[in-house]
């Protein structure tokens, strides 16, 4: 957007005088927290302090106000463009910056690639018949395209608020960096002063040694989500911290240890009932009240994990009962909240290189980790953009998978060149710590697998090369049947 309005400075604004400034373009205005629509530049100074607790935005504000009428002349003097031309142009960046400009591309790949492979392999009749079925099968994608992109994919306009609970290691210390890494602020939570101190201190040098330029907005908060009062003050100093909250992920959990059910300790059962079951229903109601005092409401996410569709989960069995119970909560609170701008959401991790897995695995468990498994940050790439995503177009009941049953089997297919990821042969571990992954030997390799679990668009590009490949096998049979029944 900013390159574009610079070219047409120097192309179509100089003068003999010199090059004029050209006025800010309107941008597509997209889906804003709480605490930022509620704020602009129309509300009072002193009641936008009153919303953010005297916050740099409330100030920054102020400012902006203070100095438009005391300049007014700077406005008066800006060239304007014609209303026509400021539209074009408007449009046009925000597709370009979009990847709204795909369309036309899908439309004559499709057409060239089928009408292409039909006249070499040899298909008879006009060419044009598959090269109009390759454009039509384009134009279906690229609707598909435009859909999603305004309706599913579409992040949101301003910085979110954020609330994650067990965040000091694991995937709820991913889930903050990558939130911090779209600069939105963040809460973790933490049994204890020190574990806390230390995962906030690791992750704003994690941001610093990434390039990001500014100071991440990260807080922490003591909490023991089994304590009713514990949680019903981190919803209270979160309101006081954030103003809003946008988010809520349930994440805190706790495994309990490698046993068969019949040999674990009473205490160990009840301790995993206890954080994982008692913790979530707490952390949902306090978040579930929170939320229905704030303007817009805001979204609960809460994480499953390994039983929650069902399946059996040996010596981890209070563990996966207590996950099964989360997609029955979710559609409970859902129903109750159904008229309220609350809404419900459940995450999907999949399996993840943790101590909850390592724990017990055998060799033979740990070369399929080398298939299926995945690093937290990896997961974390993938859930956070869609997080933000139903936030931004007012989604609600998402179930956002990371291992889905379709990239298992593509996983198992691709086997062999997954073999020795994460162990060797005997079963040592052949990764790097988490801080190399982030910035040391292994960042670039992380960077790119956290790029592609990002992307938006892989399954709609694999359905459209498989629908060209389909096509062209439909009319190559066509055409032999024709041939034979000729004949």
């Amino acid at each position: 957007m900013q390159r574009l309005q610079n070219r047409l400075a120097r192309r179509c604004c100089s003068s003999a005088h010199g090059v004029q400034a050209l006025p800010a373009l309107p941008v597509r205005r997209a889906y804003q927290p709480a605490s930022r629509r509620v704020c602009n530049n129309n509300t009072p100074s002193s009641a936008c302090r009153a919303l953010l607790g005297g916050s740099h935005q409330a100030q920054q504000q102020e400012d902006t106000a203070v100095q438009v009428v005391q300049q007014p002349e700077q406005l008066q003097s800006a060239p304007l463009l014609p209303v026509p031309v400021q539209r074009i142009l408007t449009r046009r960046s925000v597709q370009y910056e979009e990847g709204m400009h795909k369309p036309l591309g899908l439309v004559l790949f499709g057409a060239y690639v089928l009408g292409s492979a039909s006249s070499v392999a040899g298909v008879p009749g006009p060419v044009w018949l598959p090269t109009l079925i390759g454009a039509a099968i384009g134009g279906v994608f690229a609707a598909f395209h435009r859909y999603c992109s305004a309706r599913v994919w579409r992040p949101p306009n301003s910085p979110l608020n954020i609330l994650v609970t067990g965040g000091t290691k694991g995937l709820g210390k991913a889930l903050a960096r990558e939130f911090l890494a779209h600069n939105d602020s963040v809460i973790i939570t933490g049994r204890s002063h020190a574990a806390l101190a230390e995962t906030m201190a690791a992750l704003r040098s994690e941001l610093q040694g990434l390039g990001h330029e500014h100071q991440p907005h990260l807080r922490g908060v003591v909490c023991d989500v089994t304590q009713p009062e514990q949680v019903a003050a981190l919803a209270a100093q979160a309101r006081q911290l954030l103003g809003t909250v946008d988010v809520w992920i349930c994440n805190a959990g706790y495994s309990g240890s490698f046993k068969h059910f019949l040999e674990q300790e009473p205490g160990t059962i009840e301790a995993v009932v206890r954080t994982n079951l008692l913790g979530t229903l707490l952390c949902s109601r306090e978040a579930a009240r929170l939320m229905l005092g704030q303007q817009l409401g805001g979204h609960i996410f809460i994480m499953d994990g390994a039983g929650a569709d069902g399946s059996a989960t040996p010596q981890y069995a209070a563990y996966g009962a207590t996950k099964a119970s989360f997609p029955q909560l979710a559609a409970s609170l859902r129903a109750e909240l159904a008229s309220t701008h609350v809404g419900v959401h459940v995450l999907s991790p999949g399996m993840m290189l943790t101590e909850l897995l390592l724990e017990g695995a055998t060799t033979a468990n740990k070369q399929a980790f080398n298939i299926l498994c995945e690093h937290p940050e990896t997961v974390a790439a993938f859930l956070v953009p869609r997080v933000r995503s139903a936030v931004s177009c007012g989604l609600n009941g998402t179930y956002t998978r990371y291992l889905t049953p379709a990239s298992a089997v593509y996983r198992l297919l691709t086997a062999p060149g997954r073999i020795g990821r994460f162990f060797d042969a005997a079963g040592a571990a052949v990764y790097a710590a988490e801080h190399d992954r982030i910035l040391g030997k292994g960042a670039k390799a992380t960077a790119r697998r956290q790029a592609l679990a990002r992307a938006r668009t892989s399954s709609l590009g694999v359905a459209y090369s498989l629908s060209l490949a389909l096509s062209f096998v439909v009319l190559s049979l066509d055409t032999h049947a024709s041939a034979f029944t000729g004949h």
